[in-house]
C-alpha cells in the first residue's frame, strides 16, 4: 500500500515505480494487489502483511531470512535464520555472557519452526517449532523446548504476538512452561510494545516480568530495525533488578545490508 501512494523512492527501492498518491482509494489499491498475487502460480506463501515487527520475548510466527543481534543485560545472542521453502524455517544462535566469569561462551541452539495456518482475511497466522541447546559453554546438559506462537492484527495498527513453551531437560524430564504475550500500536517507523512473560518452573517459583519497548524501522525499506527497551521483573525471587534489552535485526532476505538507506 505505502509503496503505491509513496513511491519506490521513498523505500529505499527503485525511482521505476512512480508515487501513485491519491489517484486510487486504499480498496482499489488493494484490490490491484491482490489481482497481481493471483497471477503467482505457486499458493501457499504466507502473505507479508502478516511479518509483523519483530518482539524481544515472543518468537516470530512469520517464517524470515534474518540475522539478529541481542543484548539484555550482560548477556548477548547472535541469530542466524534461514527459510526454507514457503513455510519452513531453521535457526542458529550462539550466546555469550560478559560478566566477569571465566567462560564467555554461554551455549548454542538450533530451531526449526513450521508456519501450519496464515489467513489475510483474518490477519493471523500460527507456527510451531521446536528448539535444541546441547551441553556446550555453560549448558550442562540437553534441552528441548517445543512451542506455539500466534501472530495477529485485529486493528489498523494493533499487532499482538503471542507464545507458548514448554521445557524439557535431560535427566530432570519436564521443567514447566512459559507464557508470552506483546501487544504493539504501529506509528509510522516506530512501534512502541509491551510484553509480558510468565514462567512457570516444574519445581521453582514462578516468575512475571514486563518488557516496555520502541521498534524503529532504521531503513527506509525496512529491511534494517532495531529495538530498545528494559525488562522489569514483577514476580520472583529477589534481588529483582531491571535489565537494558536491545536488539538491531537485517532482513537479508528483502535486500543487501547497505541498499534501501
Amino acid at each position: 500500500m505505502n509503496i503505491v501512494t509513496q513511491g519506490g523512492a521513498a523505500f529505499g527501492l527503485s525511482l521505476d515505480m512512480p508515487a501513485f498518491g491519491e489517484a486510487g482509494t486504499p480498496a482499489q489499491i488493494r484490490a490491484v494487489v491482490r489481482y497481481a498475487r493471483s497471477l503467482c502460480g505457486e499458493l501457499g506463501w504466507p502473505p507479508g502483511e502478516l511479518n509483523f515487527p519483530r518482539a524481544f520475548l515472543v518468537e516470530k510466527a512469520y517464517p524470515e531470512d534474518e540475522v539478529v543481534i541481542t543484548d539484555q543485560a550482560r548477556g548477548q545472542e547472535y541469530i542466524y535464520e534461514h527459510r526454507l521453502g514457503k513455510r519452513f524455517q531453521v535457526e542458529a544462535s550462539a550466546r555469550t555472557a560478559l560478566d566477569g566469569q571465566p567462560r564467555a561462551f554461554d551455549g548454542v541452539t538450533g530451531a526449526l519452526k513450521y508456519n501450519v495456518w496464515h489467513s489475510l482475511e483474518r490477519r493471523a497466522l500460527v507456527t510451531l517449532g521446536v528448539e535444541a541447546t546441547p551441553p556446550l559453554g555453560r549448558q550442562d546438559v540437553w534441552e528441548l523446548e517445543p512451542f506455539f506462537a500466534f501472530g495477529a492484527n485485529p486493528g489498523r495498527a494493533l499487532v499482538v504476538q503471542g507464545e507458548v513453551v514448554g521445557t524439557w531437560e535431560e535427566a530432570r524430564g519436564f521443567g514447566g512452561m512459559s507464557y508470552r504475550l506483546g501487544v504493539g500500536h504501529e506509528l509510522g517507523r516506530f512501534v512502541p510494545m509491551l510484553e509480558a512473560g510468565w514462567t512457570v518452573p516444574a519445581a521453582a517459583e514462578h516468575t512475571l516480568s514486563f518488557y516496555p519497548q520502541v521498534w524503529v524501522r532504521l531503513s527506509r525499506l525496512g529491511h534494517v530495525a532495531g529495538s530498545l527497551g528494559a525488562e522489569l521483573p514483577a514476580v520472583g525471587p529477589e534481588p529483582r533488578h531491571p535489565r537494558l534489552i536491545a536488539f538491531v535485526v537485517w532482513d537479508f532476505g528483502d535486500a543487501p545490508l547497505l541498499h534501501g538507506w
